[in-house]
């Protein structure tokens, strides 16, 4: 009986190793579709933007403040630095303080020198941290301490969830498919008689940036990659090493107006919203509004391509000569889709929609909404201000056009929102422009700006 006893325990035991096992390898594949599943969304857009939703999702740094300061500070730290304290002290102290912590403290191996200790994915690591007017531990300069961290942290991010997708992301370019490629194309159509290098020198971008030859995101805080001087050319370093030397300073590149950041877009152009937007909304509104499907029904593909290369080369167009009104339309739609970040990007987004979602007045809501809107600039503000007025215009004329604020919040609620993965509730960003459709006012930069 002990015996018989004893052979089903271990049979008992064995079956229960071999389910954990079994559920240890659901986890894992279904871990390996999750990730699959996130590189595999937004391949429908132009900018791929799966690393900026990464580095989104990166943590945020968060520094140890000293409750004992020591007596002399160096006047480029602040409370994290600490002084001279062990490894083992400051490496037990950012592991209670959790993910993204960080400190100074004074090297105990060499006098003057300091050490940069921070955490990620429970790992404490140390940096010898220098400052010239500027803080770095490698080739880029950083303002203060906490960006470098920051930097740094979305670095080992990336490195850590992306890092064999960042590996071959240029190995699958088609370099006559590139943006610059495209738009050369568009503009010219010919070949460079002489062959000309780009002029490539390191490039900061404040504001989301994509590589104009693999089309991905540049991530990090300050030198995310190089830019031509003479063309505008700008890519991640390793994709600069690929181009073709087919630098033309008198295409224009850095003017276009398609596929361009529309901060970027104004500031060349000195206007408050790009012309795209306002010359298609008032063509739209001067003899569109009634015309059944407007923003459903399809225009010419063929014609908007035309008419994208016209904006990029000439800047001004005369949308009065297109003669069907869903093609003016449609050219609206693909200037948004063709936008390296939607008017209302992924941190904004998120602000939005967990003030809408967590108030059931409509008085808390606007506030909520009001508040979370305060974060977008002044040319995405703007843009986002004008075309909100617009569709609820054409929302007016549903008994005509049969085309409702519903109609329309579906129809521009993924061009508009940058929702990160797909939302739980499909419908949310639905219902949420929706409710900023019916109340333009909301946005904080209102103004009249099409006249």
């Amino acid at each position: 009986m002990e015996e018989e006893l004893c052979h089903w325990k271990q049979q008992q035991q064995q079956q229960q190793q071999q389910q954990q096992q079994q559920q240890q390898q659901q986890q894992q594949q279904q871990q390996q579709q999750s990730d699959l599943s996130f590189w595999k969304q937004n391949e429908f857009g132009y900018w791929k933007q799966n690393l900026y939703l990464l580095q989104e999702s990166a943590p945020r740094p968060r520094p140890v403040k000293c409750l004992n300061p020591p007596e002399k500070i160096p006047p480029q730290y602040s409370s994290e630095f600490h002084g001279l304290i062990s490894r083992e002290t400051a490496e037990q102290m950012l592991l209670e303080a959790g993910e993204g912590a960080f400190l100074v403290r004074a090297s105990q191996r060499s006098q003057g020198a300091v050490t940069l200790c921070m955490v990620f994915d429970n790992h404490v690591y140390n940096y010898k941290l220098y400052y010239d007017g500027m803080h770095y531990v490698g080739e880029k300069r950083f303002e203060t301490v906490e960006d470098l961290v920051a930097d740094g942290l979305i670095s080992k991010h990336l490195e850590k969830h992306a890092n064999d997708y960042i590996r071959r992301m240029a190995d699958d370019v088609v370099y006559e498919q590139s943006p610059y490629s495209q738009y050369q194309k568009a503009t010219d159509g010919r070949r460079l008689s002489v062959p000309r290098c780009h002029n490539f020198v390191p490039a900061t971008f404040r504001i989301p940036h994509y590589c104009d030859y693999c089309r991905n995101f540049m991530w990090g805080l300050v030198q995310q990659g190089v830019k031509c001087e003479d063309c505008g050319f700008c890519a991640h370093k390793k994709c600069s090493e690929r181009a073709a030397n087919d630098c033309r300073p008198e295409a224009k590149y850095v003017k276009r107006m398609f596929a361009v950041d529309i901060s970027t877009l104004c500031m060349a152009h000195s206007v408050f919203v790009p012309p795209v937007i306002t010359s298609c909304i008032a063509e739209v509104e001067k003899r569109g509004l009634e015309v059944e499907g407007i923003y459903r029904v399809s225009g010419s593909h063929e014609q908007m391509e035309r008419l994208r290369r016209q904006f990029d080369t000439l800047h001004k167009v005369d949308l009065t000569t297109v003669e069907d009104i869903h093609t003016v339309a449609g050219l609206l739609k693909l200037y948004l889709r063709l936008l390296p970040q939607q008017l209302v990007p992924f941190s904004v987004y998120k602000e939005l929609l967990s003030g809408y979602s967590l108030h059931s007045s409509k008085y808390e809501r606007i506030k909520a909404c009001r508040a979370a809107l305060k974060d977008l600039n002044e040319a995405n503000g703007r843009s986002l201000s004008v075309l909100l007025v617009h569709i609820k215009k054409v929302a007016t004329h549903c008994s005509e056009n049969k085309m409702s604020v519903e109609n329309l919040a579906t129809i521009f609620s993924p061009t508009i929102f940058c929702s990160g993965s797909t939302p739980a509730l499909p419908q949310q960003q639905h219902h949420l422009l929706n409710f900023l459709i019916e109340n333009p006012n909301i946005v904080p930069f209102t103004h009249n700006l099409i006249k």
